[in-house]
């Protein structure tokens, strides 16, 4: 016999529409901001009303997405007996599947197996600008630098090592360590397909993230760029999955001595019996990961730490609201419970290991921290861009932004889309120790000018950022560069393996019809847009959503620094994430 909840329709809750008002707020930014150009035209109070429409639109979408996916199956009961036959024979339920290791390794196998003729036509690597720097260090050929993590620059080092020193020659060391890196992707990818197996998910969604993580091609070419996107990822997506199980843990469990049935959807089924301190083990290795293999992957650390603290915390309060009627010693015990020390036990080991990375182990191996330059994207941008739009500054002001860039010719290297010309330019010709010497003066110089033109910074904001947001931009998206090798020192060059180097050129052509192919049904933006979306119906059901939080916070983290506007690679993350976000909000509840 079925439950209440079988038979009767959910009514939308006022916690619920609420919660959906932020995300419409989002989108109605998203296409306003987006279209820069074009609210260019509008008057400020027709802009204002097309924020007001398209947030009631969004808000209206996003709640009837909502309703059917809470009330899918008593719908779709109400339907004639035959259309039922015909729907249930089209979609199959999906079924828990008990899962076995050798399932993993066949989609690990599967996802190698793709990859490999990129490895074999490549070999023995994509080879750009920042990983013979990165070599270079590991060679004692240049100075160490943290300007990209130098936890990966010694991960190159280990395998530059050990290659050498079996093959004594740096292309087969550096094929090694693209081989490592190719399977760690394939390994990652794979197990999130074992997820979702085992999770029970139907079999065509299943085969259509066979697809994703498997055959498409943008997959195959990071897996093998000798950069640390793809290390980055591989620790990213366990990590949503680590944070993710975390949470269950604490829904489940509770600290009033409550165990997760196994197979339930608040434990068993995305936790594999794993005991509670091992998931929190998970959680303190792939933070740690995340942290060191980016420089944002800080961010991303604290903001996810901070939404599943906070979280915990809310939810004891409300608990103990009802167990203790507000007695005193109640919070105290918001800070007591194993689940909890386990979780502050974790969020504390991460950012200790992260302190003493960056201070006192980075300053023992002598490894020279970035230049001021590198993490000031943003109030560069809106500096510039009120001073080449003709801004309202002040002749002390421009002084000051003389004494950094020489800005007699800045037309020529200002780019609202790139920053890293206007970087090296400032590199070459100008004087970023001035800010360092003056951090205090050069905040208030750009807080001061902000507030005289706060529109002009806002153009500048959207013109870095749009890529991430926005469904359509300027400019194509390089998906995975050139295919070639670049100049090095180190006389490495591409050696097709088995393939001819006609089976190279048609593999050239195919990659180019992907990307331009890509950049016509699909753009970052679309990746941001479907996580919003996600993460509505993961809120209007009232499932846990911490796994959006390190997605969330990497784009954030873009909003607040990204060097360029439309970057795949920073974004990433959250692309590859999706199919398991997807799950979370929209699979159906066990």
């Amino acid at each position: 016999m079925g439950s209440e909840r079988d038979i009767k329709i959910q009514r939308p809750t006022g916690c619920k529409l609420f919660l959906l008002l932020p995300i419409a707020v989002c989108y109605a930014c998203f296409v306003v901001l987006g279209d820069w150009q074009g609210s260019v035209d509008y008057s400020n109070a027709q802009n204002l009303a097309r924020l007001v429409l398209w947030a009631a639109g969004s808000f209206a979408v996003l709640a009837g997405a909502g309703f059917l996916m809470e009330n899918g199956a008593v719908l779709i009961g109400l339907l004639p007996s035959g259309v039922q036959r015909v729907y249930h024979r089209v979609f199959p339920a999906g079924k828990e599947r008990r899962g076995r290791w050798w399932i993993w390794l066949l989609f690990f196998l599967l996802c190698l197996l793709c990859y490999l003729p990129y490895y074999l036509i490549y070999y023995p690597t994509w080879f750009n600008n920042d990983a013979v720097w990165q070599m270079e260090q590991a060679l004692g050929m240049a100075a160490k630098s943290n300007h990209h993590p130098y936890f990966h620059t010694l991960i190159i080092k280990v395998f530059l090592t050990v290659g050498y020193g079996l093959f004594h020659d740096y292309t087969a060391a550096v094929a090694l360590y693209t081989f490592f890196q190719m399977a760690l992707t394939a390994a990652v990818f794979g197990f999130y397909l074992y997820l979702l197996y085992r999770r029970g998910t139907r079999r065509l969604w299943l085969v259509l993230a066979v697809f994703f993580y498997a055959l498409l091609p943008l997959n195959g070419m990071l897996s093998i760029c000798m950069g640390k996107d793809a290390w980055f990822t591989a620790a990213f997506l366990l990590f949503v999955w680590a944070a993710h199980n975390c949470a269950l843990t604490q829904a489940s469990r509770g600290d009033a001595g409550r165990t997760e049935t196994p197979g339930s959807f608040d434990g068993g089924e995305m936790t594999f019996g794993m005991p509670a301190g091992r998931r929190w083990l998970w959680f303190f290795g792939t933070g740690v990961s995340v942290c060191l293999l980016r420089s944002n992957g800080i961010f991303v650390f604290l903001g996810t730490a901070f939404v599943l603290i906070t979280s915990q915390f809310f939810k004891g309060r409300r608990t103990l609201a009802k167990d203790s009627g507000g007695r005193e010693g109640g919070w105290r015990r918001l800070f007591s419970g194993r689940e909890r020390q386990r979780m502050y036990t974790s969020v504390a080991a991460v950012l200790v290991c992260y302190l003493l990375w960056q201070g006192p182990i980075l300053h023992a191996l002598q490894v020279q921290p970035p230049d001021t330059i590198e993490s000031l994207t943003m109030p560069v941008q809106h500096l510039l861009c009120t001073y080449v739009r003709g801004g309202n500054l002040r002749a002390e002001e421009v002084e000051m932004m003389e004494a950094v860039v020489p800005l007699e010719k800045i037309d020529e290297y200002y780019n609202p889309y790139l920053f890293d010309v206007t970087k090296n330019y400032i590199r070459e010709n100008g004087n970023q120790q001035v800010i360092a010497d003056n951090r205090g003066a050069y905040a208030k110089l750009w807080l001061d000018v902000g507030l005289r033109n706060p529109m002009l910074y806002l153009e500048a904001e959207i013109r870095q950022t749009a890529g991430y947001y926005a469904l359509h931009i300027p400019h194509d998206q390089i998906l995975y560069s050139e295919y070639f090798m670049v100049d090095n020192p180190f006389g490495i060059e591409n050696e097709r393996k088995v393939f001819s180097y006609d089976d190279s050129l048609s593999m050239g052509e195919f990659l180019q019809w992907f990307q331009t192919f890509y950049n016509r049904v699909w753009s970052l933006g679309m990746n941001t847009w479907l996580l919003l979306f996600a993460l509505a119906c993961t809120l209007y059901r009232g499932r846990r959503a911490i796994a959006f939080a390190p997605c969330v916070m990497l784009l954030v983290s873009l909003l607040l620094a990204a060097p360029v506007y439309n970057e795949l690679r920073y974004a990433y993350g959250v692309f590859v994430a999706l199919p398991f976000l997807f799950h979370v909000g929209l699979g159906e509840e066990r």
